[in-house]
């Protein structure tokens, strides 16, 4: 990994693996809401496939209550047709580019109580299908949204009573102001779905918990490795995260990846310890790397060790590198400290370019070799 624009801030470091976290979870929510589109499509293809099937086998048995005819359209025509308008209005909320994937989650999840409710209406006379709504709340837990499941969950619910109480579609189905037992199959199916509803939600909230955890976790973990490669005077990346980049280089290289390195060298620093003391050298450390973390968005800046710098920059002609530095140089040749009125910081800068067989090692020696020819003009920009 070559290292992005320069983030020391333990926030900043948070915040963006958060952000990669979310579009994570955002891939996952798509890929199962393709999937809970496909089931609903299956479930009125296979609800239609077992009424060709019991229509065969009733027609052709003494078991049929009605005629045929009736039968096909009662249990056959209209149910598939409402289910086949389902389908439709899955597909085309699925294809719209116009609905945001939250309102494409709802409507799936809605529509797929809407099957439900077709198919418990159309054979309300079995009391297992009371419990055909729970498919559609259990398939709503996935994206973790308690709004979602709790919507599907009522929405479920309501259906179930609603065909239960006011529609007749099976003249064989037994009303349950009618019969005790029938009653009871539905006073207990109500509370079983209730139940699984409330089960869904704790379910949830744990997932919701554990997954923060590990979140956490990772994001700790994420900021201890940040930390390795971050110098601990200066706030920019060290030694060994140069070291990791130019292996990154190394490997990119095969690709053709345009790199240029500069070696930087603040002028004549060992006098500044000696005249101003070290804690001022550490001062003027800080400061140059101050200039370079507000130009890093154009490269990479290291410390490679005492006075000495180092700057990656890719995808850069050198003629804009070159630019790049004297710009640092500039505002480097600017600092003023207010306490030491006579001290001025200069700097050498040695430039060198990653071409054709060219290694990392190449790449610095080549750089440190330019480093050295600035370094006898001083405060200037040397390249290779």
């Amino acid at each position: 990994m070559i290292y992005p624009v320069l983030k020391t801030n333990k926030e900043d470091i948070k915040d963006m693996h958060i952000d990669e976290i979310e579009r994570e979870y955002i891939r996952i929510d798509a890929n199962w809401l393709q999937l809970h589109y496909k089931t609903s499509i299956m479930l009125a293809v296979f609800a239609f496939l077992v009424e060709c099937a019991m229509g065969i086998y009733l027609v052709n048995s003494d078991m049929l209550s009605t005629t045929p005819g009736r039968f096909f359209w009662k249990f056959m025509v209209v149910p598939g047709s409402l289910n086949l308008l389902l389908i439709i209005a899955d597909t085309i909320i699925m294809k719209s580019k116009h609905c945001s994937q939250k309102v494409k989650i709802y409507s799936i999840s809605l529509i797929f109580v809407g099957s439900c409710f077709i198919v418990f209406t159309v054979h309300s006379a079995f009391e297992a299908t009371y419990y055909i709504f729970a498919i559609a709340i259990m398939l709503t837990t996935v994206y973790a949204n308690y709004r979602v499941t709790g919507t599907t969950a009522l929405a479920g619910i309501l259906a179930m009573v609603f065909s239960e109480l006011f529609i007749v579609w099976d003249l064989d189905k037994v009303s349950i102001f009618q019969s005790t037992h029938r009653f009871s199959e539905f006073i207990i199916a109500l509370f079983v779905l209730i139940a699984f509803s409330v089960t869904c939600m704790i379910t949830i909230r744990f997932e919701k918990e554990k997954n923060a955890a590990s979140i956490q976790k990772e994001i700790e973990r994420q900021q201890l490795q940040h930390s390795l490669h971050i110098d601990e005077l200066t706030g920019i990346y060290n030694r060994r995260a140069l070291h990791a980049a130019l292996k990154d280089v190394d490997e990119d290289n095969v690709s053709d990846g345009k790199y240029i390195l500069a070696i930087v060298d603040i002028d004549k620093f060992k006098d500044i310890n000696d005249t101003w003391g070290h804690h001022v050298g550490d001062l003027c450390l800080a400061e140059f790397a101050k200039i370079l973390k507000r130009e890093s968005k154009r490269f990479i800046p290291f410390r490679y060790g005492g006075d000495e710098f180092c700057i990656l920059f890719r995808n850069l002609d050198m003629e804009e590198a070159e630019a790049v530095c004297r710009q640092i140089l500039m505002k480097l040749n600017a600092v003023t400290f207010p306490e030491y009125p006579t001290l001025r910081l200069t700097a050498s800068f040695g430039l060198a370019a990653c071409r054709g067989q060219i290694d990392a090692v190449r790449l610095f020696i080549n750089a440190d070799h330019a480093l050295y020819e600035a370094k006898k003009g001083r405060n200037t920009v040397y390249i290779f």
